[in-house]
Parts: C-alpha cells; structure tokens; sequence
C-alpha cells in the first residue's frame, strides 16, 4: 500500500515537473519572439517633398489622403502641415495653386 502511494506520488512529481519545464518553454518561446521582434530593424524612410497642382474639385482632405503615409500620426496633423508648409488656412486652396505636399519613402532618392 504504502509502495503503491510512493509511486503514486512520484508519478505525481514527474508529471507536475514536466508540466512546469513545458511552461517555462512556452514562456520563454513567447519572450524570445517579442524581443527578435522588437529587435528587428525598421526600415529608414526618408521625407520627401513634392509639388502638385489644385484641380478643380481638390480638397485639402482629398489631397491629404492621397499623399499621406503610415509616418503620420492621424490626417488633422497631416493636413496641419501641409497648412503650414504652404502657408494657407485649410479652406484656403484655388484651383490652378500650387501646393508643396510632404511624404515619406524608403526609397532613397540622390
């Protein structure tokens, strides 16, 4: 009876055991991804300027969505910078202007 409990017991510590290293794996697995992943370089981008014409029709908010990349924030800060770029309030855009619209590429250009 009492070999029968041991074993029992022992069997008990080797599953609770295995269980335990099995854990610290995934754990550690799950770290050592996050941190590869954090680790990971980014890729440079590069901001860039160009020079479009207002067509008849153009918003500032339809330009703005057409040039915007994934480098900014939110739209309302884009647009804020184009504004002050060209020195206009964000109604203030003719057909035939010209405006300086920023944006970003990885592609670096000479």
């Amino acid at each position: 009876m009492r070999s029968r409990r041991a074993a029992v017991k022992a069997q008990r510590r080797t599953f609770m055991l295995g269980l335990m290293v099995l854990t610290v794996i995934v754990i550690g697995s799950v770290l050592l991804g996050t941190i590869r992943t954090q680790a990971a370089p980014a890729e440079p981008s590069y901001k860039y300027y160009t020079s479009i014409q207002i067509q008849k029709g153009d918003t500032l908010w339809n330009i703005a969505d057409e040039y915007i990349t994934d480098d900014y924030d939110s739209m309302d800060k884009y647009m804020e910078e184009i504004c002050a770029i060209n020195h206009i309030l964000p109604g203030d855009i003719h057909s035939g202007q010209y405006l300086t619209i920023p944006y970003y590429s990885a592609e670096h250009l000479k």
